[in-house]
């Protein structure tokens, strides 16, 4: 049961939510409303003044306007993102207030800005904290393919790229090592650990990853766009469950009082549940009326111990205490698993009591795969006088819904499915083939598992007899210490080869590696040379794969410094022109703020004698001083559009300039990453794009 509720009279924008102790010590809820304001509760509030005139002690002039329990910020433009944290030995925490442009930080007990700072890649999720290489208390914010950490004045002191924009962030211990490294989740599916420049693990994920939160043990929490839910520990998968809701919120929280925190997960359909952050079993579950808006932990009834808090989209707060929760199941929930346990069971008896043929025994299912025709290709075939009637296939982001049923209409001794993975990653696959004899009523059932290879989707093929010539002149080219037998075994494991790779042993080619393959998914041709001398030459026009096969290679090899020199006159000609495009963009908005500057001014002396008229009772002065106000106001409009598109464009060209750096930075492993990183950076700030160029090619 709810150890209390309450309702905030506001509809709340989804995932926007959290809790601080803006005084130091009592427990206060910020959510951002549908208008794009925040709201503040403080349940334990004190009226800073008992002026006669203003007995609540609202502060008219104030930015923050309290109205008894609550109180309204007004910021003007769509709130992406908000949290709480401390800055220094101040007790208080303070608020960030995050947009698509700019990053307010707020002391709600002074009633006060702490600093206003313009974010170029926007907010789009934040976190205040510790990092293990940062002496005191920072703020790291998510960006547009970017991350940025700032101290308590506003100034950078640290940035990286990302992949693509980042949807969430948190600070956990990842390598047990006692300091906190920076895990964020992107739109492009990743899951990636730093520690400073240095990556210390990364994954793909099936989904946009939406939410994370650091468990103990060195665990953390997932939730991704397809309405995914689970729990890593040590970089391995423990478990994960999916739902057709999205989910909206995860939490840490003990909510049986047995000392061990639980997963808490709030979703987009008003469902909240509890699971166990080692197995994923369901301890608790519960129903609101409306979908959750975001879950928070706080010291709400000034217990001495946090409790649960919900909050639902139309304002709606509930409080839970640890220990006190209630499994509260839906109507006929409990009749309808008794009733799945009871069907189960049964068809288990019919199973057992039927007789096995003899055909059945010492039956085997043969498995392959193959890269081929456009696909890799699992290929399935069952013994003598047997028939595969069906397969399902489960593949994390190969199918749309990760699940294949191939049933064809008459049983086939070989039944081959093709896969398609869309990205350069390794893929689990689980196969449940039913086999037997035709028109049998009973089949055998055959579970298989396999491993897709990182680059399934790229076919071995010999030397062509003709090689473009600028294919050579392109591609990375670097030194790696390492004997070519162990490349070989590194290409043996990422690709579908029919036969293993070996190293020559004598003859011109001794020692060296030439290994050419076709993209199954654009048909292009690329090359892997490693010489007896450690020169690796990949030569490719797809900037973005040879990144993929530095890194494989790198974490193979256990690789911690690799420099390299990359040649993709493409890529360099594109981001220069994007690097131009963003110059121009910046001097057109420029010239939109002046132009938007006078028409506010004249639109306030505009108003001045409207009002002047309106005293005076002219009424043909007040028509025609309307009639100009409606002018400037058509054109107030007109140039917020074209500021808004403006701006779309200018963020949708910073996205790719820092997604051309991190593509140029995954060439690289190490130092060698960050300092191209820097380099480009810099690059960028200055415009200068023949130093973007050199800094892409060699770091």
């Amino acid at each position: 049961m709810a150890a209390f509720s309450l309702y905030l009279q506001r509809r709340i924008q989804p995932t926007i939510v959290a809790s601080g102790k803006f005084d130091g010590s009592h427990a206060c809820l910020a959510v951002a409303t549908s208008s794009g304001n925040i709201l503040v509760h403080s349940p334990h509030r004190i009226p800073s003044t008992t002026n006669p005139s203003n007995p609540q002690g609202e502060q008219s002039n104030a930015r923050l306007a309290w109205s008894g329990e609550l109180a309204e910020l007004q910021i003007g433009k769509q709130v992406t993102a908000i949290c709480t944290g401390r800055f220094g030995e101040d007790e208080r925490e303070i608020l960030f207030v995050g947009t698509l442009t700019h990053l307010l930080v707020y002391n709600v007990e002074d009633n006060a800005d702490v600093f206003y700072k313009e974010m170029q890649d926007g907010v789009h999720c934040m976190a205040v904290g510790k990092l293990g290489w940062l002496p005191n208390q920072v703020a790291i914010i998510g960006g547009n393919c970017s991350v940025t950490v700032l101290d308590f004045q506003g100034n950078e002191i640290f940035w990286t790229v990302t992949g693509d924009v980042v949807t969430s962030l948190t600070l956990f211990d990842f390598d047990g090592d006692g300091n906190n490294e920076l895990l964020t989740g992107t739109e492009d599916f990743e899951l990636k650990v730093q520690k400073e420049d240095a990556v210390l693990w990364e994954t793909k994920e099936t989904a946009s990853v939406t939410a994370l939160t650091s468990l103990p043990n060195r665990q953390f929490a997932y939730a991704v766009g397809n309405g995914t839910v689970g729990v890593y520990e040590s970089g391995q998968r423990l478990w994960r469950v999916k739902s057709k809701h999205r989910v909206v919120s995860i939490r840490a929280f003990d909510v049986n009082g047995d000392g061990i925190l639980e997963l808490v997960t709030g979703w987009s359909s008003g469902k909240i549940d509890a699971r166990s952050c080692a197995t994923g079993e369901v301890i608790f579950r519960c129903q609101l009326s409306a979908g959750i808006a975001g879950i928070v932990e706080a010291d709400y009834r000034r217990t001495g111990r946090s409790d649960l808090v919900v909050v639902s989209v139309i304002g709606e707060v509930r409080g839970y205490a640890a220990g006190s929760i209630v499994d509260s199941s839906e109507p006929g929930e409990t009749m309808r698993e008794l009733l799945a346990k009871k069907h189960a069971l049964q068809l288990e008896l019919r199973q057992r009591a039927a007789a096995v043929p003899s055909t059945y025994h010492g039956t085997r299912l043969a498995i392959s795969l193959t890269s081929s025709k456009g696909a890799a290709r699992l290929s399935l075939a069952s013994g003598p006088g047997l028939l595969v009637h069906c397969a399902v296939v489960f593949a994390e982001g190969v199918f749309e819904g990760e699940t294949l049923v191939s049933h064809p209409n008459r049983p086939k001794g070989e039944l081959e499915i093709e896969l398609r993975p869309p990205k350069n990653e390794p893929v689990d696959i689980h196969v449940k083939a039913c086999v037997g004899p035709p028109g049998a009523d009973l089949l055998q059932v055959f579970e298989l598992t396999r491993q897709l290879p990182r680059f399934c989707m790229y076919q071995a093929i010999s030397q062509p007899d003709e090689i473009p010539e600028e294919l050579l002149e392109l591609g990375v080219f670097t030194e790696v210490p390492e004997r070519p037998q162990r490349i070989a075994l590194w290409l043996n494991q990422n690709f579908l080869l029919n036969e293993e790779l070996e190293v020559p042993e004598d003859g011109v080619n001794a020692g060296s590696i030439d290994f050419w393959f076709r993209g199954l998914r654009d048909e292009k041709l690329h090359r892997f040379n490693a010489t007896v001398s450690g020169r690796v030459t990949i030569n490719t026009e797809d900037p973005a794969f040879a990144g993929d096969l530095i890194q494989s290679l790198a974490s193979y090899l256990g690789l911690r410094e690799l420099n390299s020199e990359a040649k993709f006159p493409l890529e360099e000609q594109r981001l220069s022109e994007v690097l131009e495009r963003v110059r121009g963009l910046r001097e057109t908005e420029a010239k939109l703020q002046g132009e938007t500057a006078n028409a506010s001014t004249l639109l306030k002396n505009l108003l001045i004698r409207f009002e002047d008229a309106r005293i005076l009772e002219n009424v043909e002065d007040m028509r025609k001083r309307l009639n100009q106000l409606k002018a400037v106001n058509a054109d107030l409009i007109r140039e917020h559009e074209i500021r808004r598109n403006s701006h779309r464009e200018f963020t949708k060209a910073l996205k790719e300039l820092n997604m051309g750096v991190q593509r140029a930075s995954r060439f690289r492993v190490g130092k060698a990453a960050a300092n191209a990183v820097a380099k480009c950076r810099t690059a960028i700030q200055d415009e200068n794009s023949k130093a973007l160029g050199l800094s892409l090619r060699y770091g």
